[in-house]
């Protein structure tokens, strides 16, 4: 767990707030209903122990609200009386910065993630290494195909004769001119979503089935904290080598874990294309998504449930490779969310 002490006192700071068709009315049992027709927020900052939130505007209308009159409910929060709802809310050119606390397999929810899109996955995975161990620079290409990595059809190509990849009982390897090398050993003897290589009956390697991987069931795994195996020795100084790029067009449906969801939508209009890159010397992986649209979401945190509707967004992540303090920033170049509920405990109250 990380340590806290030194975090920041939460805070906001608003450069301008404008708002108008502001109401209040009395109801009964000692509740007053608040509406708001359009608020407009200019140089929002927010900081809290766990993310720095920046936004040049913030834009929400038709804001709701019934809140306690009592003298002992002082906080915001502590006040609402039922969901706060938000008709929509606009922001431009912002930015959240997270700390991303490592995760140890025995704080893995039970129920793990459910990943609906990587059932449709499509896309190409290009890697570029350099000094590779089996045989001079190394230019690796993984294409993907309704959700499969097929070995059959990866290419890892080099001075002289080609190499090919696989992945057998032991784990995914490498075939190259001086032998096979294996970059991550597998410990468990079931692996859901492997189909392990069948080689030709002659000829030990490069030919028959090199096996394949279908993402969705594998990697739902590995976030549910199963072991399945570990890098190789030598992998990780090898990705240190590396310069990857990655064009990727996931289907629709839930991302959802049993406190988060979000739900994707618009595949066959090329909705939520997803663009990665990394290169041995830039600061980790960063990830664009130039048009993410979603048709519902819903975060649970502290007690409280935020659930919205239509979702769309331009933004980009960057997430940091320092072991000990990984890290999160996500560049939003604006973002459009309907129908936004915010209610004390669960989906159901309120």
């Amino acid at each position: 767990m990380l340590d806290r002490s030194h975090d920041p006192e939460p805070c906001a700071q608003v450069g301008a707030l404008r708002t108008s068709g502001v109401t209040s009315e009395p109801e009964s049992d000692g509740l007053q209903g608040l509406r708001i027709e359009r608020v407009e927020l200019r140089d929002l900052r927010l900081v809290t122990p766990f993310a720095r939130v920046s936004a040049a505007t913030a834009e929400l209308s038709n804001v709701a609200a019934r809140l306690r009159t009592a003298p002992h409910a002082a906080g915001a929060l502590d006040r609402l009386a039922g969901p706060l709802t938000i008709g929509e809310l606009r922001l431009t050119d912002a930015r959240v910065e997270l700390r991303v606390e490592p995760t140890r397999t025995g704080n893995r929810s039970p129920a793990g993630w459910r990943l609906e899109p990587l059932a449709a996955l499509d896309g190409t995975v290009h890697a570029d290494v350099a000094d590779a161990a089996w045989v001079f620079d190394a230019d690796v290409t993984l294409p993907i195909s309704r959700g499969r990595l097929d070995f059959n059809r990866a290419t890892v190509e080099h001075v002289g004769p080609d190499s090919s990849m696989g992945i057998s009982r032991m784990g995914i390897y490498v075939d190259a001119p001086n032998g096979r090398h294996y970059l991550y050993l597998l410990s468990a003897t079931q692996v859901p979503g492997a189909t392990f290589e069948r080689r030709a009956t002659l000829l030990p390697f490069g030919s028959g089935d090199r096996g394949s991987i279908d993402l969705r069931p594998f990697v739902e795994c590995l976030l549910a904290g199963l072991p399945l195996g570990s890098l190789a020795s030598g992998t990780q100084q090898m990705i240190a080598r590396t310069r990857l790029r990655a064009e990727l067009q996931p289907g629709d449906g839930a991302i959802a874990s049993d406190r988060d969801r979000v739900v994707l939508t618009g595949r066959e209009r090329g909705k939520n294309r997803i663009e990665l890159s990394s290169t041995p010397t830039g600061p980790g992986f960063v990830l664009r998504i130039p048009e993410l649209s979603a048709a519902e979401s819903q975060v649970e945190r502290f007690g409280w449930v935020a659930s919205t509707g239509a979702l769309s967004a331009t933004l980009s992540a960057q997430l940091g490779s320092v072991p000990a303090a990984p890290s999160l920033a996500v560049g939003i170049a604006d973002l459009t969310v309907r129908d936004i509920a915010c209610r004390h405990g669960s989906p159901q109250a309120g």
